[in-house]
């Protein structure tokens, strides 16, 4: 897509917390875990 920082970054977290603001992604992302971003970012029950 080309997207970079902040214009990748804002939707995924949207997607992936349903919240705009927050803690890094980074961060969040080892909490959350791989299985559990992957179902949200495909519209699953997570």
């Amino acid at each position: 897509t080309g997207a970079k920082g902040k214009a990748l970054f804002m939707p995924l977290r949207m997607m992936i917390t349903g919240q705009a603001h927050g803690p890094d992604m980074a961060t969040l992302a080892p909490m959350i875990g791989r299985e559990r971003i992957v179902k949200r970012l495909k519209g699953e029950t997570a």
